[in-house]
């Protein structure tokens, strides 16, 4: 064993997986990704979409092989539970912030704020926050607005699928969002505050859920840490095909396995098993190899050379992945 920074290493980790962590405030997602990955060892570290240093809660990590799985995990809908702070604005629209307008704000009625919840179900359109990694003409908001350079911020268009009001502890009120890949829930808190005629930001933001994870399946750092002076990291991890447990499958000999790794064309290929769901659903669907390793990720496709139909479905390569 070795230590690298002050932190404990174990012995090269050369597998695959997937690793939940319950992500702690004041630390960003790369420095969690990189703790992560000199306590492992690991030759490549990455995630499936960032949490703000303020933020706490699922951070899906994919390691050494398994970071090829992002693409397909990272348009998931995420649920999160987060506090608004009445009365109150910040430039950062969280608790780090700096206030830049103080409003008194009489107590807010509990149907009132139900109401204002209401508004925002469904297709929303937000105005990306100053402070957010967003590139405008080449260099990222957040950059921009701690050199005081003023633009104007991009819009973009979310969706909020359900927006619950869980309780109210004046000035303070707690909320529960599913939403969209790409939702701003500092600006929602916001909005929402503005909604009801008062100045607010998210003081508290917790992720509960992202895609299928969840906050069951997380794990602190230091459960991480402890799991591993045990020799018990496996008992951690997911692997790459049940990480993709969301996507319809298609299976595949061993022979047709190696042969779509060494780069084979689908034309070529015999799937033993059409699909995990009747009516051959959009997809994109995971390969599997007999002893359930992953092998690729394939989705349907307009009929083209080089592709394989089965039953009238075409399928083309999205992306391969090596043995384990």
């Amino acid at each position: 064993m070795k230590t690298t920074r002050g932190l404990k290493t174990q012995a090269r980790f050369t597998g695959d997986g997937v690793l939940i962590v319950d992500k702690p405030a004041g630390f960003t997602s790369h420095d969690v990704v990189q703790k992560v990955k000199r306590k492992l060892g690991a030759a490549k570290v990455g995630h499936s979409g960032t949490l703000d240093p303020f933020a706490t809660g699922v951070l899906i990590l994919l390691i050494n092989g398994a970071t090829k799985l992002a693409p397909f995990l990272a348009d998931h809908e995420k649920t999160y539970l987060f506090n608004v702070f009445f009365g109150v604005e910040t430039d950062t629209q969280d608790s780090t912030g700096k206030v830049v307008a103080r409003q008194p704000c009489e107590p807010l009625q509990e149907r009132k704020i139900k109401a204002a919840c209401d508004a925002f179900i469904g297709e929303i359109e937000q105005t990306v926050p100053r402070y957010s990694a967003v590139r405008v003409k080449g260099q990222r908001l957040y950059q921009l607005a701690r050199r005081g350079v003023e633009v104007t911020p991009p819009n973009r268009k979310v969706k909020i699928k359900d927006l619950s009001f869980c309780e109210l502890r004046w000035p303070e009120a707690t909320f529960e969002v599913t939403c969209s890949k790409g939702t701003y829930v500092r600006s929602l808190g916001v909005d929402l505050a503005r909604h009801l005629n008062c100045n607010g930001h998210v003081s508290q933001l917790r992720r509960l859920a992202s895609g299928g994870f969840n906050l069951r399946q997380a794990v602190t750092l230091e459960q991480l840490e402890e799991s591993m002076a045990r020799g018990e990291l496996h008992q951690l991890l997911m692997t790459s095909a049940q990480a993709l447990d969301c996507y319809p499958e298609l299976r595949v000999s061993p022979l047709d396995a190696k042969r779509i790794r060494q780069g084979s064309t689908l034309d070529s290929i015999q799937f033993l098993d059409p699909g995990s769901s009747p009516g051959w659903p959009a997809g994109p669907y995971k390969v599997l190899d007999p002893d359930n390793n992953l092998v690729a990720m394939v989705s349907k496709a307009a009929k083209v050379a080089n592709d394989r139909q089965e039953g009238g479905v075409t399928f083309k390569t999205l992306r391969v992945f090596g043995t384990g």
